[in-house]
């Protein structure tokens, strides 16, 4: 039994359903919309349902047929899968149930796209060393996963968070998947992670915080340790942080003797030569420019890596909504932190003191 098979058999019994008795319509046309239906020609069969029952007209078998042809033409209306839709409804069709099955699997559509959103601006964040794209797309996704608890309470019946109201100038940024469309194609133009280069980001900015221990408090607040994915530089870096927590020196012989005694057990550290060129560098490195590479790197990471989980989830029936929803908020809960190391607008002091001294008197003069 395919999963998709059962979606379209809920679908067409639920469009059967109401053609012989539309009276759930009232109760249902303020939570399902026609995209939650996965089928285009369900979608418009569905909102000619909606608009006929507003309208006081008919909304038979033969009266929807006529009224699909109107709209959609004679080709795209298809008379024919009008036969499977009449053979499709059980005896005692249990509509609002039915109705219940398809928005289920338009919301877990809808939030798979949210994450889709997500990893595009942390693309674009990455591009433009800015914070905006992400924290903008952040608010707008909190938006969407508000808007759809929203409608499962109310098919549900479940009691609503009082706090839970959708902007009405967002509500229609969700009805339609042109926003994910756009943002996945975006994706596709766009390079990869490079796993090679976020690791040398990571070493650079270590050894900058061990040179410039100062800073060590300021990356520590939105750069958790156990999001560095090397084990022995992410003990390098939660030795930092534990110095300057405990207010002990900061360089690199503490920082070396520490970490020796947290790795009684592993994991295996960097070379005392690979961490002592780290900190040589990091001495004439500008941390604020290191933790902002590091930044992009990590939103980029965070927004794949919890889309993926969102997916994942989304794709197991037994994972409920509003937990699809909680797993949502805590993704753009942690982009925001990481986002919070990146300039709301372009930098230009950090881009002036990054370049090389000609360039940069060649810029002061003009």
């Amino acid at each position: 039994m395919l999963r998709s098979d059962v979606e379209q058999l809920a679908e067409r019994s639920l469009l059967r359903g109401l053609m012989d008795d539309p009276t759930p319509v009232e109760e249902m046309r303020g939570w399902l919309r026609p995209g939650d239906f996965a089928d285009t020609w369900h979608r418009a069969l569905y909102t000619g349902v909606i608009e006929r029952q507003v309208a006081g007209e008919p909304v038979h078998p033969q009266a929807m047929a006529d009224a699909l042809v109107d709209r959609l033409g004679a080709r795209l209306a298809d008379r024919p899968r009008f036969a499977a839709l009449i053979t499709a409804t059980p005896y005692t069709p249990n509509t609002l149930a039915y109705a219940r099955m398809v928005l289920d699997t338009g919301l877990r559509r809808e939030l798979v796209g949210l994450g889709v959103l997500l990893r595009a601006a942390a693309v674009q964040s990455a591009a433009d060393r800015t914070s905006v794209p992400l924290t903008t797309t952040c608010n707008l996704v909190d938006v969407g996963l508000d808007a759809a608890a929203s409608r499962w309470a109310a098919a549900t019946g479940a009691p609503q968070r009082q706090d839970n109201v959708v902007p009405l100038a967002l509500r229609a940024a969700f009805r339609n998947g042109e926003a994910q469309e756009g943002a996945a194609r975006y994706l596709d133009a766009h390079p990869g992670r490079d796993v090679d280069a976020e690791r040398s980001h990571v070493v650079e900015l270590v050894g900058a915080l061990i040179a410039h221990p100062e800073t060590v408090a300021q990356v520590a607040s939105w750069l958790p340790i156990a999001a560095i994915a090397d084990p022995g530089w992410r003990l390098i870096y939660g030795t930092t942080i534990e110095l300057t927590e405990l207010g002990e020196p900061i360089d690199l012989v503490s920082v070396a003797w520490a970490a020796r005694q947290h790795a009684q057990h592993g994991p295996a550290l960097p070379s005392l030569e690979e961490l002592g060129q780290a900190v040589e560098a990091g001495w004439y490195a500008f941390p604020t420019v290191t933790a902002r590479t590091v930044a992009t790197d990590q939103a980029r990471r965070l927004a794949d890596t919890g889309a993926h989980q969102l997916q994942q989830a989304a794709a197991n029936p037994g994972v409920l909504i509003g937990d699809l929803v909680d797993t949502g908020h805590t993704l753009t809960n942690a982009l925001r932190r990481t986002a919070a190391a990146l300039p709301v607008d372009h930098d230009t002091t950090a881009r002036v003191v990054a370049m090389p001294a000609v360039a940069r008197a060649q810029e002061l003069a003009r």
